[in-house]
């Protein structure tokens, strides 16, 4: 793993492309509650849906890459959107080309890749059974038909469109192929012509987008993954539409999705959703303003202690403890990135720097949340690094950190709520 993109994605603010797991600290219960969802959406096909509820700068799309580096481990297709202008969730047809554009595996990209991937181990198979050319196209077609069995009963487009892409690919017809996969993907602009030659009519539209998402859960689960994983960051967007109507809209496809889930019409599928709280808590414009969402995910126990197990989650504050942990961390792959010996200088400050960051926290009426101090504790360890004659005692490097956390504590009324919250 290469430290240094790490550190140096944390340092900007940035959810760190790889390595999201080994630097994630004191969300142990959260880890092990996913752990169990994954499995179970694999191992009994289950269709799951769960919220992280978190304020600006508490991880939630930390969390989400932590997920997906959890989910690729266990050889899921995972798929991450961010809600935005560009893609609001009042229009589920956009929604649903952007999942399918989004698609990844641990392999590779893209549905164009887990398709092709899928078929030639078909041919592989074929070609191991038998010698004669004939004989192995019809062992190909007889057992992609079989694969996409399931896939059918959701969506026969979707079923028809691979068969299609298939022949197309035999017979050398490579432009109607890739018609053929960016229909998959949801692609408006394919001419009438060209949709006929691999069997289809009309277009993914928002009273289809659903049963296409349901085919696409089941068709990566029929041709070996373990499912499918869709993350959803900045979820607090809906807040965002300024028609009433289209929030509405927008809940009521997520309520789709959670009733569909819970009963069966998706299997093995998790979708996580993120937001903030005002997302949750919000009576105008937040889920409360549409019960029929809200009755569903709702608490209905009075009580601070943690449930893993509701339809929302909280990811807590960070503790002194959490925050040392991180640090720590920081320090030895600060250490390896760059080959120096970081600890004496900022071990016997440690204790300090933490408390510093936390009392400026609760001060400022923030929440003690691991971004702002990752972001100044690194740019700490770079300073010191690169001038380590300048910097004779710890004391030194103390004054330093406190006089960036008086002077760079954010003010939370100027920040894009819509911004990546890391």
């Amino acid at each position: 793993m290469d430290y240094e993109d790490l550190l140096t994605a944390m340092k900007s603010g940035n959810v760190p492309a790889s390595g999201a797991r080994e630097i994630c600290m004191g969300r142990d219960k959260e880890i092990e509650e996913f752990e169990r969802l994954l499995d179970k959406v694999d191992r009994d096909e289950k269709a799951i849906v769960k919220f992280v509820n978190g304020e600006f700068g508490a991880g939630k799309s930390f969390f989400l890459k932590v997920v997906e580096e959890m989910a690729f481990e266990k050889n899921f297709v995972v798929s991450w959107i961010t809600l935005s202008n560009d893609i609001p969730f009042n229009k589920i047809d956009i929604v649903y080309k952007n999942i399918a554009r989004n698609l990844k595996c641990k392999t590779g990209t893209s549905l164009d890749h887990i398709i092709d991937r899928w078929i030639t181990g078909l041919k592989m198979m074929a070609f191991e059974e038998s010698p004669n050319p004939q004989k192995q196209n019809d062992l190909v077609k007889e057992n992609l038909t079989a694969d996409l069995a399931e896939t059918r009963e959701h969506s026969n487009s979707f079923a028809v469109a691979i068969e299609n892409y298939n022949r197309l690919m035999n017979e050398e017809d490579y432009k109607t192929a890739s018609y053929v996969k960016a229909w998959l993907r949801g692609d408006s602009n394919i001419p009438f012509t060209e949709k006929r030659k691999f069997g289809v009519k009309g277009d993914i539209t928002k009273e289809n987008a659903i049963s296409f998402l349901e085919a696409l859960s089941i068709f990566v689960k029929s041709i070996g993954y373990a499912g499918l994983v869709v993350l959803i960051d900045e979820a607090e967007f809906i807040r965002n539409l300024h028609a009433k109507k289209y929030r509405d809209i927008a809940y009521n496809y997520i309520r789709d999705i959670y009733d569909n889930c819970n009963l069966s019409k998706f299997q093995n599928t998790l979708f996580l959703f993120a937001g903030t709280p005002e997302l949750f808590n919000d009576d105008k414009k937040g889920i409360p303003s549409y019960p029929a969402l809200n009755d569903r995910l709702r608490t209905v126990l009075n009580t601070d202690l943690p449930d893993m197990r509701k339809p929302i989650f909280d990811l807590k504050g960070f503790t002194k403890d959490d925050l040392k942990e991180i640090a720590g961390k920081l320090t030895i792959m600060h250490e390896e990135a760059y080959k120096w010996n970081a600890s004496d200088k900022i071990n016997p400050i440690l204790d300090d720097m933490v408390s510093t960051h936390v009392r400026n926290a609760e001060l400022t009426g923030g929440k003690v949340t691991p971004r702002t101090f990752i972001r100044s504790f690194i740019s700490v360890l770079d300073t010191v690094q690169q001038n380590q004659t300048f910097f004779k005692n710890p004391s030194d490097i103390l004054e330093m950190f406190n006089e960036q956390e008086n002077t760079d504590e954010p003010d939370f009324d100027d920040i894009d709520e819509f911004d990546d919250d890391w």
